[in-house]
């Protein structure tokens, strides 16, 4: 049995191929460049490193989780990637997407919640 092109991990025996390993740098990636985007996109007046870091890091999360979503809507994206290897641009393209559209939702989410709770201690 031949080994190469494969990284044993001892730990549960799990085997990752460099195939899952481009596909985690892809989302890390993604999710670094859309955190910074939703950082510049988000009106902060300076630029400090703990800022920027927390957006890199929540903008990861977030592209961490396309797989998760592709697996619930039954995609298969990233098996036919891996014979066709232009749809890891796709892919990339999504993650970014996700992490640009993830902001935009905490955001609404919150605006309601704030709003439903604003009203819920009106005295009427």
């Amino acid at each position: 049995m031949e080994l190469q092109g494969t990284l044993q991990m001892t730990a549960g025996g799990i085997t990752l191929d460099n195939y899952m390993l481009l596909l985690l740098a892809v989302m890390v990636i993604a999710g670094i460049l859309g955190g910074l985007a939703n950082y510049f996109m988000s009106e902060k007046g300076g630029a400090t490193g703990k800022e920027m870091t927390k957006y890199a890091l929540l903008g990861i999360v977030a592209a961490l989780t396309v797989p998760l979503f592709l697996y619930m809507i039954s995609s298969d994206l990233l098996s036919v990637a891996k014979s066709r290897p232009i749809d890891l641009f796709v892919f990339a393209g999504f993650c970014l997407v996700f992490v640009l559209f993830s902001r935009l939702f905490l955001e609404s989410a919150a605006a309601k919640l704030i709003q439903q709770t604003g009203q819920l201690r009106r005295p009427e």
